[in-house]
């Protein structure tokens, strides 16, 4: 388990987004099955490992327009199988998963079945408004969760996320979640995918977030502004960036990813 310290070498962890195909009942297609649904993510999950990434997050993106919660048994199926396959092909990579809008709880469910590292959670412990409707934080029923099945997988919190309207700010977002919250890391994000933050909230977040708390940043990361984070945050999870034409939906390009984990060690490099 990763335990939430950096990979030798002391260079920002590097996470890595596996968007799966429509796996919801709205949008699953009859021209691909569950078995063709686990070798897309594998085969994401290869380009991630062999270009150097730390590890990668599993998603149903492609699911819009998205629930505030999933509850249908299918969906939830198609992602514990997905999951499954993915932590026994890549025991060495970081898995995490984030079942939007806000299934922070049944994400919990999945990793402690299939043995993942962490969960991201878009309305933690903030209330949040969004294209989905009234996303309610969910802290204590993940906490509930986690200690009914003793399970310790670990929580990414994200402050203001993307595609809403924040009702905390983010300095009173960043430290409730920070002290109350119990989490691993928080993640920031710009105001819409593939959208970067400005640098000085993480500056924020630094100040107002326990040393032990990961900070990273979940959206827009690009070789054109990576540079201004590394020395400030943890870690990125990267998305748009590595894909195939910059195209969210498309399949990683390996290139793009192994590019990203060059410039990132020959930033430090020069930092050192």
């Amino acid at each position: 388990m990763w335990c939430g310290v950096l990979p030798t070498g002391n260079r920002p962890v590097l996470i890595g987004m596996i968007h799966l195909p429509p796996i919801s009942p709205h949008k699953f297609s009859s021209n691909y099955s569950i078995q063709d649904v686990v070798a897309y993510a594998v085969n994401e999950g290869e380009k991630l490992e062999k270009a150097g990434f730390d590890g990668f997050i599993v998603e149903n993106y492609m699911d819009y327009p998205f629930s505030v919660k999933v509850k249908d048994v299918y969906t939830l199926g198609f992602f514990s199988i997905v999951a499954y396959e993915l932590r026994k092909q890549f025991p060495k990579m970081q898995l995490g998963i984030n079942i939007l809008r806000n299934s922070g709880v049944e994400a919990v469910e999945i990793s402690c079945l299939v043995g993942a590292d962490f969960i991201r959670v878009n309305a933690y412990l903030e209330p949040i408004h969004a294209p989905e409707g009234h996303l309610e934080p969910i802290a204590r029923q993940i906490w509930e969760k986690k200690k009914l099945l003793n399970c310790h997988v670990k929580i990414f919190s994200d402050i203001n996320v993307k595609h809403s309207k924040p009702i905390m700010s983010f300095q009173e977002a960043v430290r409730d979640t920070c002290t109350r919250g119990l989490v691993d890391a928080i993640i920031l994000t710009g105001t819409a995918t593939g959208q970067p933050p400005d640098p000085s909230l993480a500056i924020v977040a630094r100040k107002n977030c326990r040393r032990n708390v990961k900070i990273f940043i979940g959206s827009g990361i690009s070789l054109d502004n990576i540079g201004l984070f590394v020395d400030i945050v943890d870690g990125f999870i990267i998305g748009t960036a590595i894909k195939q034409d910059k195209i969210t939906t498309n399949p990683i390009d390996q290139g793009e990813a192994e590019r990203i984990v060059v410039y990132v060690e020959k930033v430090l490099s020069r930092l050192r």
